[in-house]
């Protein structure tokens, strides 16, 4: 618990006399670095006010110095009473609490996320998914474990959460956690929706993230070359479960689904219309959007592969966990000579690009079997090839250099 004490001035503010030429007496509440002021309703002339006080001795100067005595014991004793009820007082909240307008247990902002997670997880499986609530629990966690350890403290107020707050929380990330800046921005984005709801209830009034920006650095997609990807059928991987692995990888390479979205694959998943053509339907579980694919003839043969294995419980095709994938890829990787760290949502990246885009399919049609809502996603992946081509022709330039030559003289030029 943090133990800064109240300090408490009298101050006359000089700036606003009134007709009399009385200037109004603020009291002036400090606790740490924070500071407010709350009216004492008393008056008093320029010239009779110094060192905090009443300078004079007349019948009116002793009743003024009489009631701000009242004011200060008042302030002290609320201040008091509020630090036995482990109340992180700050300078507004003791205001509030002499205005009548005391809080017992003020709303803080580990207390409404934790309200506010409570009806979203009511909403997994119709708008949101498991995996979305537990990436706003673990933004909890970090919330209430930098809170804790860092301000000593079990929870802060809404009115304490501010830019430097922010900002503080934002460093604390970056250091213990060795988080990347996207990473660090997500999570703001989060942390701002759960303040919004604060503030659309009327709780705050002040928003802290208006002036903090959330910026996110431009991110390279790797993507498995046309030379990679046959590399990585072709090869002989002699091990069980590193074939498998590869199997349900390449079948997301010419998906282009997430690895939640594969692992919940079931054969009511696959469609076969009237004319022939075979098709997988499903979901995203990130957005919930409507996933249509025609699939090529690879993902069948691999599905067609696990048909019937008793050990997939119904499942479409053996996944692991996203984690033991990623560590199982990297094997994969080394047996294909392939010089990338693969991880799962490459294959994503690849279907988009080295797959689809590369071959001509339009853009529109990419975005809508990888579940963009918004074309601009998938315009992504088209700069990557674009990116891509140049970088092939440097290297191409630099091959061929001295290989070829012109006689520039033999050359006419015309202008028009």
């Amino acid at each position: 618990m943090r133990t800064e004490m109240l300090r408490i001035k009298m101050i006359a503010h000089k700036g606003k006399p009134n007709k009399s030429g009385r200037v109004p007496i603020l009291m002036q509440l400090t606790i740490g670095n924070q500071t407010c002021h709350i009216s004492t309703k008393q008056t008093i002339l320029p010239e009779r006010w110094g060192d905090g006080k009443p300078s004079g001795h007349t019948r009116d100067d002793q009743a003024i110095a009489a009631v701000l005595d009242e004011y200060r014991t008042k302030a002290y004793n609320k201040f008091l009473i509020m630090q036995a009820q482990d109340v992180n007082v700050t300078p507004e909240r003791l205001k509030q609490a002499l205005l009548g307008k005391d809080i017992t247990n003020p709303r803080g902002y580990v207390e409404i996320f934790d309200q506010w997670l409570v009806e979203y997880s009511k909403m997994v499986g119709i708008t949101t998914s498991k995996r979305t609530l537990d990436k706003y629990i673990l933004v909890r966690n970090r919330l209430q474990d930098y809170i804790a350890s860092q301000l000593g403290v079990k929870d802060i107020s809404l009115e304490e959460v501010t830019p430097k707050f922010l900002s503080n929380f934002d460093n604390y990330l970056r250091v213990e956690y060795n988080m990347a800046n996207n990473h660090a921005m997500k999570i703001r984005q989060k942390l701002r929706t759960i303040y919004k709801v604060a503030i659309d209830n009327g709780w705050v009034s002040k928003n802290p993230f208006s002036t903090v920006k959330i910026h996110f650095e431009p991110v390279e997609r790797d993507v498995l070359t046309k030379s990679e990807l046959a590399a990585l059928i072709q090869t002989d991987m002699e091990i069980d479960r590193l074939e498998k692995m590869r199997d349900v990888f390449v079948f997301a390479c010419f998906t282009g689904l997430a690895h939640c979205d594969v692992a919940g694959l079931t054969k009511e998943n696959i469609i076969t219309d009237e004319a022939g053509q075979v098709w997988l339907k499903t979901h995203r579980q990130k957005t919930s959007e409507v996933v249509d694919i025609p699939l090529l003839e690879i993902p069948q043969l691999i599905i067609k592969k696990y048909q019937g294995m008793k050990e997939l419980n119904g499942k479409l095709l053996p996944t692991l966990t996203n984690s033991c994938s990623n560590l199982y890829l990297k094997e994969v990787a080394v047996r294909c000579g392939i010089n990338k760290t693969l991880t799962f949502h490459m294959a994503r990246h690849t279907f988009a690009t080295t797959v689809t885009l590369s071959n001509g399919v339009p853009i529109e049609s990419v975005a809508k079997m990888l579940g963009h809502r918004n074309i601009r996603t998938t315009q992504i992946y088209a700069k990557v090839i674009k990116d891509k081509l140049a970088e092939d022709m440097n290297n191409l330039a630099t091959r061929i250099c001295g290989d070829y030559s012109i006689q520039t003289s033999n050359i006419a030029i015309h202008i028009s």
